[in-house]
């Protein structure tokens, strides 16, 4: 079968930014616990000095890059159109990663973690026009649980998280005077790095069953029951009921896809299994944030 000019440029065009993205590409930088920190920002055309205006930080997965998860996510691409900032923090190591899986109290690095992206807000909110009730975190798989964590550990700073194939493995308690922070997900039942019904263990870690953690999660905010809608023949979404305090916890069950993000750049189909294109994780996100901006009554 032969590709057309037009066709063959796109893919290989595509392919290109992907390869490039797997550089750890950064351009800014924050000093916190003694380190030096790298992140990718992307501030909108349309950004005015002065005007309150959202943050929305996105969370690379383990192996992947900050470039990476912009290119395969499309936030940035979004962010232009609904003019929001975007931070992409970079983890640690070899392939680079992110300690998310300790209480904070018992593991200096997963403590780090958290200080880094508490130091970074802080940096950007000095240098741009920051909307404080507006600051959210998006992440893919382990950069999913690091977005997790932060829900834990920086409730009052974090207005609303989201994960896509998020790896929760983080089982510490939320601090006394924390607050049920809404969650966005999203999980492909035929996922076999991080397993929709659990079972295994990654980073030494177990793994819980999603539908089990989500569960719990938001029994944490009160909520007494939920309901389900077909989006398509493929893609159920369940949304928790009689939550507290303005909670919401709304998840996407995508039954034939696999470790990828929903309506974004595919990753390799032999490794993570099929992407789909029925919903798009990021507009989807994009909504549930605007719909949650930090209570007034949170100092």
């Amino acid at each position: 079968m032969s590709m057309s000019p037009a066709l063959g440029s796109g893919l290989r065009s595509r392919a290109h930014r992907l390869k490039t993205a797997l550089v750890p590409q950064t351009n800014a930088e924050v000093v916190t616990g003694g380190a030096h920190r790298r992140y990718l920002l992307h501030v909108p055309a349309r950004y005015v000095p002065g005007t309150p205006t959202p943050l929305v930080i996105v969370i690379h997965g383990f192996m992947q890059t900050p470039a990476h998860q912009r290119d395969m996510s499309g936030w940035d691409e979004l962010a232009e159109r609904e003019g929001f900032i975007t931070a992409y923090p970079m983890g640690t190591g070899l392939p680079l990663r992110w300690e998310s899986h300790l209480p904070i109290d018992e593991s200096d690095d997963t403590r780090a973690q958290v200080e880094f992206i508490a130091d970074l807000i802080d940096e950007i909110c000095d240098k741009y026009s920051v909307d404080q009730r507006r600051i959210y975190a998006s992440g893919m798989s382990n950069g999913g649980g690091l977005a997790y964590v932060l829900a834990f550990e920086l409730s009052k700073r974090i207005a609303a998280i989201a994960g896509v194939a998020g790896l929760y493995t983080y089982q510490a308690d939320p601090p006394p005077d924390a607050r049920m922070v809404p969650m966005i997900a999203f999980h492909g039942v035929l996922d076999r790095i991080v397993p929709y019904e659990g079972g295994v263990k990654r980073f030494g870690h177990p793994v819980p069953a999603v539908e089990d953690c989500l569960a719990a999660y938001a029994a944490r905010a009160g909520c007494v029951g939920h309901s389900q809608s077909r989006v398509s023949d493929a893609v159920i979404c369940t949304t928790f009921t009689g939550c507290a305090d303005a909670f919401e916890l709304t998840y996407y069950t995508v039954a034939d896809a696999g470790h990828s993000w929903p309506g974004g750049e595919p990753l390799p189909e032999r490794i993570a299994g099929p992407t789909s294109s029925e919903i798009n994780a990021t507009g989807l996100t994009w909504e549930f944030f605007s719909r949650h901006p930090m209570p007034d009554h949170v100092n």
